[in-house]
């Protein structure tokens, strides 16, 4: 059995700045801080150093034990009504489609999630294109810090859930930053060029793979 980990902003859905404008609100209820996301690149990254990043840049400090997951939990708040009313919200092209032939696979492929949104924040996203069904398991924001130590708890848990060692892992993102992960926790990585970045730097990232979009996942299997 293969093991397909996916990303989520910027590979299968983009939320239309939803993510951004709940972390702004978070930061200006619990600290009169305006437009905290202005100071931060998104980008690959979890949503636990984004928070640190802006306590740094915005407030001049590191934040003390509980502040992070205090942040979170008003941005979760916030994040449902954001991701509602968000105009560009969007799947991205031929997601639905590629998710519905790798699910036919049936015993061939499992299909999780890596991710630096923590759980909950990750759900929501998802939920609005009705796209949860596809990931009974993953690594999240909220398990670690480090993405790449997230890519391996998302393999344990599909362990967990499946009770099946995979043969192969491969892990999907349009960042440096997911390749970066996927290769640090060992497993093979496939490039898709969703998002902000071009084949070429993606190319840069060295994965074993590079798409144009995520239809071609499936030659690579």
């Amino acid at each position: 059995m293969k093991y397909l980990l996916f990303d989520i902003d910027g590979t299968l859905i983009y939320s239309g700045g939803a993510g951004a404008r709940a972390l702004n609100k978070a930061f200006k209820s619990l600290y009169n801080v305006d437009e905290a996301m202005e100071v931060v690149n998104p980008h690959g990254q979890t949503d636990i150093a984004i928070v640190e990043e802006i306590f740094l840049k915005k407030l001049g400090r590191k934040p003390e034990n509980g502040e992070v997951m205090n942040v979170l939990h008003h941005y979760v708040g916030f994040l449902r009504e954001e991701v509602a009313k968000a105009e560009k919200y969007k799947i991205l092209p031929f997601v639905r489609e590629t998710l519905e032939d790798l699910k036919k696979r049936g015993k061939d492929v499992l299909m999780g999630l890596a991710t630096g949104n923590i759980e909950e924040g990750a759900r929501i996203k998802l939920e609005r294109a009705d796209l949860n069904k596809y990931f009974p398991f993953g690594g999240f924001g909220s398990d670690h810090r480090e993405r790449w130590r997230i890519v391996q708890i998302a393999v344990e848990k599909g362990i967990q859930y499946s009770g099946i060692e995979p043969e192969e892992v491969f892990v999907i993102g349009d960042t440096p930053l997911d390749i970066a992960a996927g290769k640090k926790a060992g497993y093979r990585t496939v490039a898709v060029a969703t998002s902000i970045y071009t084949v070429d730097e993606l190319k840069e990232a060295s994965p074993d793979f590079v798409l144009t979009n995520i239809s071609e996942v499936l030659k690579v299997f």
